[in-house]
């Protein structure tokens, strides 16, 4: 029987198309992929040595080691990989992945729709077997949106800094029962469905079901904000909001038109925010164009006001030009800025500094801002937020 890939290629994709999970397989297979994700960081590191991907790792963690002793199985697959001559395939298809799945278990479990290595657990078996195959895997990393076989995944991740407590209350841990709290290792990734500043320096995430557990798990969880990390972005997530040139300058003797904003009450659009502060309030909403919608973004706009006074005299007092500030849902929509954009808080600021590129920009602050809130690069402006803990990414324009 001729088992290469140029044979084989066609049939294992074909069968994946019309594959699915069982039912009663889906628990396991929601438990292993959770496994996975929390030992990402070892996968992540022999896809960096190998160019391997880091799921497919990930299943021959699974089934040749049940997931034991990671940091050894990442020191040794390295070396079996490039001796099996992986890491040079040039052919990347989903059909390729599987085909080599079975090539590395040297084709015991069948060839083909035959296969209990790769269609265990799947509509496509023709019979019964304990065996959770790597299809119904990845068949679920597809459906979880977590991987993108044609390239890099678009979303935003958590990533775990050290070793923290996942709490059900932004309590200290020796305040909540064992079952209310969940201890998650360093390194360890998850895809991020939504955040949010909590009280007494937590911050409240949500994530995909079943991705700690393995089933029945919870989403919403309280973490230390200094313990993680936000990477990546929606994947339209590609805000353009032009400047505006203000109708009047703090320094002009006209302080402008007046408008009304919660808590503070009448304010000049020529008058800077902060009292001997160098931005105003012309900036701040779009010349009027964009009033807080309540306090809490009137509290985000003083807050990261304050901020850039700081970035100001960091760069040495050059003039900044403000791109967009405070953003309400029409016009957040409009500029084509992210469903959760941090400037719907009004702590958040696309600008650009006078004789010093964004990409400049972005790199002289990322130590500095650290985990005080998201910093994002561009090649027209760089992004700057307040929200309390580390978010980074990219445009990617």
């Amino acid at each position: 029987m001729d088992l290469t890939l140029k044979t084989l290629e066609t049939d294992y994709g074909s069968a994946f198309e019309g594959c699915s999970i069982q039912a009663d397989i889906e628990p396991t297979v929601r438990g292993i992929v959770g496994r996975m994700v929390q030992l990402r960081s070892h996968y992540e590191s022999v896809e960096k040595a190998t160019g391997v991907p880091w799921w497919f790792i990930g299943l021959l963690h699974y089934s040749e080691w049940n997931f034991r002793e990671p940091a050894q199985f990442e020191r040794q697959v390295v070396d079996v990989l490039i001796a099996k001559k992986y890491h040079q395939a040039k052919t990347r298809t989903l059909g390729a992945f599987l085909w080599g799945f079975d090539l590395w278990h040297g084709f015991r479990g069948g060839v083909g729709k035959e296969s209990t290595w790769v269609w265990g657990g799947t509509s496509i078996l023709g019979q019964n077997t304990s065996r959770v195959g790597a299809a119904a895997v990845v068949r679920y990393l597809l459906q979880q949106q977590m991987i993108e076989l044609g390239g890099p995944k678009a979303a935003v991740e958590l990533l775990v800094l050290t070793d923290t407590l996942f709490k059900i209350k932004p309590e200290q841990g020796f305040k909540l029962a064992e079952d209310e709290k969940m201890l998650v290792s360093a390194g360890t990734r998850l895809e991020l469905l939504t955040d949010d500043p909590a009280q007494g320096g937590h911050v409240k995430v949500r994530i995909p079901d079943g991705l700690l557990r393995g089933q029945n798990d919870r989403v919403d969880w309280y973490i230390f904000s200094q313990h993680i990390q936000l990477e990546g972005t929606e994947p339209n997530n590609k805000p353009m909001d032009p400047p505006v040139a203000p109708e009047t300058k703090i320094a002009d003797q006209d302080r402008g038109r007046p408008i009304q904003v919660p808590k503070l009450g009448t304010v000049y659009l020529g008058d800077p925010i902060l009292k001997g502060g160098h931005f105003s309030w012309a900036e701040a909403t779009k010349n009027g164009s964009r009033i807080p919608a309540d306090e809490t973004v009137v509290n985000g706009i003083l807050k990261i006001a304050e901020a850039m006074e700081e970035v100001r005299d960091y760069l040495g007092g050059r003039p900044i030009t403000i791109n967009s500030w405070y953003r309400d849902p029409a016009s957040n929509s409009k500029a084509g800025g992210a469903s959760r954009s941090r400037h719907l808080s009004g702590d958040a600021v696309d600008f650009v500094v006078q004789g010093i590129s964004p990409p400049e920009v972005n790199r002289k602050l990322e130590s500095w801002w650290g985990d005080r809130g998201g910093i994002a690069s561009a090649s027209v402006f760089t992004h700057i937020d307040a929200r309390g803990y580390r978010a980074r990414w990219d445009y990617g324009f």
